[in-house]
């Protein structure tokens, strides 16, 4: 591998807008009271309405340092941030970071990933330790694969964050909310893969720079916040039931090793149904539906149904 490690890494991030003018101008705010001079923001709208548009575009017009693409469909959050990751790599950035538009960028946090990644020459992708939007648990650190988890859960999650580890740490996967990556990985592996639209993709992701002789590691010095699924509405909502019940099933069908697949077979059917007993006394039964079509339409490698993404 060619080591670009001789200086820190020029970084340029990449966040999405999808009617999310509130989340997206806090994150930029946060980002604004912690970056380093030389690092540039991208913000790719996937297809917002104009409104939300216009008080994005109102938001950035005096942050010389952040450039707004436009796309004129919602393309997901693999279509967007391939976009944006080919306009950081014609830039010149040598690490691209994909971060969540309802993500808060803690102090001193991009000045960390990049001392880390510039000592670092094996590490492929680095991501912050990820808290909740209260900054008092974890939220993730990192992706563990687990026997139980068809496939992989979040890394000390729930946990207080004084439990958290005091030094970097590898791990099977890392999560996408906030994900680093060196211009050379994505030389090597490419990009994410657009047929996920958005969930699971980190994972894929994940497996394929792993695959290719990278490491993935958590630098727990680093922290941002996470105002959990901001984007698709959060909760058991038809919306994030069917983008997640797709993406598992897509990456089973990809990826999944025996033991997923097997894994797969027996806690989909159980889900669904605990799902049932639980959403339909709650009047929440199209949730179930959606996540049954999800499964079917990523066993099947089927385009996103559109219908789900009205908003």
């Amino acid at each position: 591998m060619t080591d670009r490690t001789a200086a820190a890494p020029r970084l340029v991030v990449v966040t999405l807008n999808w009617n999310g003018a509130d989340d997206t101008i806090a994150c930029l705010d946060s980002i604004e009271s912690s970056r380093p001079e030389d690092v540039e923001v991208i913000v790719v709208d996937n297809g917002s309405n104009d409104e939300d548009v216009l008080r994005v575009v109102q938001a950035t017009f005096s942050r010389k340092w952040v450039t707004l693409v436009r796309n004129p469909e919602n393309l997901g959050f693999t279509g967007g941030s391939n976009i944006g990751i080919t306009i950081a790599l014609e830039r010149g950035a040598s690490a691209v970071m994909l971060l969540n538009n309802d993500a808060r960028v803690e102090r001193g946090a991009f000045a960390t990933l990049l001392d880390y990644l510039a000592a670092s020459p094996e590490a492929g992708l680095v991501s912050p330790l990820i808290l909740d939007e209260s900054g008092d648990r974890i939220w993730a650190a990192g992706g563990v694969r687990a026997r139980r988890e068809v496939v992989c859960r979040l890394g000390l999650a729930r946990r207080p964050v004084a439990e958290a580890p005091a030094s970097p740490f590898s791990s099977y996967a890392l999560i996408g909310c906030a994900i680093v990556v060196r211009a050379e990985v994505i030389e090597r592996v490419g990009q994410l893969d657009n047929d996920y639209f958005a969930y699971l993709e980190d994972i894929d992701y994940s497996v394929r720079v792993r695959e290719a002789g990278w490491r993935l590691d958590v630098v727990p010095a680093a922290r941002v916040r996470h105002r959990v699924s901001g984007a698709s509405g959060g909760g058991y909502t038809p919306l994030r039931s069917y983008l997640l019940g797709r993406g598992t099933a897509l990456f089973v069908r990809k990826r999944g090793a025996l033991d997923q697949r097997l894994g797969f077979a027996i806690a989909a059917p159980l889900g669904l149904l605990a799902a049932l007993v639980r959403e339909v006394p709650r009047g929440n039964g199209a949730a179930v539906v959606a996540k049954l079509r999800g499964y079917i339409d990523g066993l099947l490698a089927r385009r996103v149904d559109a219908r789900y993404l009205r908003r």
